[in-house]
C-alpha cells in the first residue's frame, strides 16, 4: 500500500510540473513538424498584408505541407520534404528547387539548438487567448546586438505555434498569425495536390552551380573544363572574425544571375542564417554601404576590384561586422598565373 501511494504521489507530482520555457520550446518545435493542421494565417512583412491557406501533414516520418496566397497575385507553394514546388498561374510557370528549410514555421523549429542558450534568454510570459484557443507566451531575446528576438504564442492543447513575431526591442518586424486553426486525424493527398492543372506550365528545375547532376563522366568532366570559375573567384576567402555566437557552415563557388561565379559563405548561430556573396569585378552592379528592406540588411563593399554583400534576416551591424572583417588571399595557381603575367 505505500508503495503503490509512494507511486501515486510521484506520478501526481509530475503531471502538475510546470513546464519551463524551453519545454516549450521544444514542444513547439516538435508540433511544427510532426502535427497536422490547416488553416488561414496572415502574414505581415515590410508593411504588406498577405493572407494564406495552409495545410500541413505529418505521415509515416514524412512532411508535407501546401501553401495557398488568398490575396495579391495567386500562388501556391507544395512542400515534400526537402523538394518545394512554386506555381505561378499567371505567368504558367513551376519552379522546384531543393531546400533545406523546415516549412514556413521553421524559425520555431531552429529555436530548440543546442547554440540557442548561449544567446538567447527564453521567458514564460504567462497564458493569452488566440483564435478562441488558450496560449503560452514565451519571449525569445537575444543577448546582444547582433540578432532579433522572437516572441510565440504556443497552443496550450496542441503546442502548435499559432503567433509568431520577430522583433527588434519594442518593435514588430515581422509577425505570422492563424486566425482560423483546426486539428484533423487525416489529411487527403488531395488537399495538398495543386490547384491549377500545371501540365502545360513552364518548369524550371533549380541544381546546384557546383553540380552536374545525372550527367556521364565524361559529359560531366568536358563541362566542368568548359565553364570552370576563374581562378580569381578560386581564391582563399576568409572572414577573421565574425559575431559572437555565430560560425561558418558552408563556403562554395556559384553561378549567380548572369551566368559568372561568385563565391558564396553562408554563416549562422543555430537559428538564423547570412549568406555572403563575393562577385569577381565586372559582374555585379558596385554597392556600398547599408541598405535594409524589413528585417533583412544588406551590408556592401569593394576588395580589390571584388564586390562583397553580407545579406540575412539579422541587425544591420551583423552583416557589416562580417563584411569588414572579409579578407583575400590569392590562391597559389592564381598567383603564379599573375606572375607569368
Amino acid at each position: 500500500m505505500k508503495l503503490l501511494l509512494a507511486v501515486t504521489l510521484a506520478f501526481a507530482t509530475f503531471a502538475v510540473w510546470p513546464a519551463s520555457p524551453d519545454d516549450w520550446l521544444a514542444r513547439a518545435s516538435e508540433a511544427v513538424r510532426t502535427s497536422n493542421y490547416r488553416g488561414v494565417l496572415v502574414y505581415l512583412r515590410n508593411g504588406k498584408m498577405d493572407t494564406l491557406r495552409i495545410v500541413h501533414r505529418f505521415a509515416d516520418g514524412h512532411e508535407r505541407e501546401r501553401l495557398v496566397s488568398l490575396t495579391g497575385e495567386p500562388r501556391e507553394i507544395i512542400r515534400d520534404g526537402g523538394v518545394v514546388t512554386c506555381v505561378l498561374p499567371n505567368k504558367r510557370m513551376v519552379l522546384v528547387a531543393r531546400h533545406s528549410m523546415s516549412g514556413l514555421l521553421n524559425s520555431v523549429a531552429e529555436l530548440v539548438r543546442a547554440e540557442v542558450g548561449a544567446n538567447y534568454s527564453i521567458e514564460d510570459r504567462g497564458t493569452q487567448r488566440l483564435a478562441d484557443r488558450k496560449c503560452r507566451s514565451i519571449a525569445v531575446t537575444p543577448r546582444d546586438e547582433y540578432r532579433y528576438g522572437y516572441h510565440l504564442l504556443v497552443d496550450e492543447e496542441t503546442n502548435l505555434p499559432l503567433k509568431l513575431d520577430l522583433v527588434q526591442g519594442d518593435e514588430i518586424l515581422e509577425q505570422m498569425m492563424f486566425t482560423q486553426i483546426e486539428f484533423p486525424e487525416t489529411i487527403t493527398d488531395a488537399s495538398l495536390a495543386p490547384t491549377f492543372d500545371t501540365e502545360a506550365f513552364k518548369w524550371v528545375r533549380h541544381q546546384p552551380a557546383d553540380a552536374q547532376a545525372g550527367a556521364e563522366p565524361q559529359e560531366a568532366e568536358a563541362a566542368a573544363a568548359k565553364s570552370s570559375p576563374p581562378l580569381a573567384v578560386q581564391d582563399v576567402w576568409e572572414v577573421t572574425q565574425l559575431p559572437p555566437g555565430f560560425r561558418l557552415a558552408e563556403s562554395g563557388v556559384r553561378r549567380i544571375g548572369n551566368g559568372d561565379y561568385a563565391r558564396q559563405m553562408l554563416f549562422t548561430d543555430g537559428v538564423t542564417t547570412i549568406s555572403l556573396f563575393i562577385a569577381p569585378p565586372d559582374s555585379r552592379p558596385e554597392f556600398k554601404g547599408a541598405t535594409t528592406m524589413g528585417a533583412v540588411n544588406a551590408y556592401g563593399r569593394q576588395i580589390d576590384g571584388f564586390q562583397a554583400t553580407a545579406v540575412g534576416e539579422v541587425p544591420e551591424v551583423t552583416v557589416r561586422f562580417i563584411t569588414e572583417h572579409l579578407r583575400r588571399r590569392p590562391t597559389t595557381a592564381a598567383a603564379e598565373s599573375s606572375t607569368e603575367k
